[in-house]
């Protein structure tokens, strides 16, 4: 855990801390046992539950880190008492005001969705939760509501952008442009009575040239005008497309624009998506 992740998890504690009915929040370390004073409840703890570092789907670009965090909170409620009924509304007012402060104060923003949890929602948003739940009774323990969450950032952002005859469409998120390999085309001619053959070169063939990315906007407006900017380039005419490190490829048409699946929806909204180009000569 780093410096960052502490700041995140101080944060999350600050949130909890401002929520009514919550007399003291801390952060402990994962699985430390916690003794509060019955005059110090109802309390909140949060810890961290560990990390992973991401990529969107088949955009080997730039590297996200998610922080996972274990929030607790806890009281004296037995089971089927009204105490427990007024513990369960404090900790939905904690799940609601880490909602609300999504961004953390800057220190969290949106990026791919979890592969260790899934079920955290919403998927790419800067801060995730799952539902609460119930953690297991130990005797002389207080109750306790558990709260999932994970919140992270990028610690490797896009380098370059990709531009279509310098015009620059793809700058919002993470994108590549993978080149396929180079052909010639040669028409081989066979003779009668002899050996080998003759071969013509016809030049270059076409060849293939994939970007697969994720344009962002922060409306649904403002990622169809992202959208309907680059596929107004597939006209049949050809460009110059220039890859995020400088490279130029010539002569490309731009053949196609899929979405790879529907947006994914955080604090921004972000379309998956790949464009297909064809580079007819080098």
């Amino acid at each position: 855990m780093n410096v960052a992740d502490l700041l995140i998890l101080e944060t999350v504690r600050d949130v909890l801390a401002a929520v009514p009915g919550v007399r003291t929040a801390r952060v402990v370390r994962a699985g430390e046992r916690v003794e509060f004073p019955l005059s110090r409840l109802v309390a909140a703890t949060v810890e961290p539950a560990g990390a992973e570092d991401l990529q969107w789907p088949d955009v080997p670009a730039g590297r996200y880190h998610l922080l996972h965090w274990q929030a607790a909170v806890l009281d004296r409620a037995p089971a089927g008492t009204r105490a427990l009924e007024s513990l369960v509304g404090v900790a939905e007012a904690c799940r609601a005001a880490i909602a609300a402060a999504t961004l953390l104060g800057g220190r969290a923003e949106d990026g791919p969705p979890s592969l260790r949890h899934p079920d955290l929602a919403p998927a790419a948003g800067a801060t995730r939760t799952a539902p609460l739940r119930l953690a297991d009774a130990a005797p002389g323990q207080p109750t306790a509501l558990l709260l999932q969450g994970a919140s992270g950032y990028w610690v490797e952002p896009m380098a370059g952008s990709a531009a279509i005859d310098d015009e620059v469409l793809f700058s919002s998120g993470p994108h590549v442009v993978a080149p396929g390999s180079p052909a010639r085309r040669v028409q081989d001619q066979a003779f009668n009575g002899l050996a080998g053959g003759l071969a013509i070169d016809l030049g270059d063939a076409p060849r293939e040239i994939v970007q697969p990315g994720v344009l962002s906007a922060d409306t649904p407006a403002g990622l169809v005008l992202l959208l309907a900017a680059a596929e107004a380039f597939v006209d049949g005419r050809t460009y110059t497309l220039t890859a995020p490190d400088g490279t130029d490829y010539r002569h490309c048409r731009v053949e196609r624009l899929d979405r790879r699946g529907p947006p994914v929806v955080g604090t921004r909204w972000h379309q998956p998506y790949r464009i297909t180009y064809r580079q007819l000569v080098r």
